[in-house]
């Protein structure tokens, strides 16, 4: 009886093992750096909200971010999360990452005299690339997709 494995099974293992390396070679970490997207998120706050400058604030946007929403359409979006007034300070609480993906999650709270506004400030990148501002959303609560949320400690605050 012969000690070696059949031809189609000798077939079956390899084909296997250059999948699992292919695989395990596709799969790459991607490391975040939640304090550099934070600042580039209120970077973006302090524009469009503080300074009210759309158009600046639209510049800073990813290249995704341009390629889904027209400056028009932009402009449009901000006015409407402020029909009344603006806030004047922003403070950055909590983070997210997207889970594999090079892409974060953070979350800003705004005030100013009268109100309270929250906000999830969607940024493409990772700690090597830096962070570009894919898109902005206004809410009083947004789910978590993961269990990764975490808060800034101390939260980052602007002006």
């Amino acid at each position: 009886m012969s000690k070696t494995l059949p031809t189609s099974l000798r077939l079956t293992c390899w084909i296997t093992a250059v999948l699992t390396i292919a695989v395990v070679s596709c799969a790459e970490s991607v490391k975040h750096d939640e304090v550099a997207a934070a600042k580039t998120a209120l970077d973006f706050a302090r524009t469009v909200f503080l300074e009210k400058n759309p158009q600046k604030g639209y510049e800073m946007l990813s290249q995704g971010g341009k390629r889904h929403v027209p400056l028009d359409k932009f402009r449009q979006t901000i006015a409407a999360m402020h029909p009344r007034n603006y806030p004047t300070k922003v403070t950055a609480l909590e983070f997210e990452p997207m889970a594999g993906e090079k892409a974060i999650y953070v979350f800003l709270t705004g005030r100013n005299e009268d109100q309270q506004f929250s906000y999830r400030v969607t940024l493409e990148g990772t700690a090597a690339t830096g962070y570009k501002v894919l898109k902005v959303d206004q809410g009083m609560s947004f789910p978590t997709l993961t269990n990764q949320k975490q808060a800034f400690k101390p939260p980052l605050s602007i002006p």
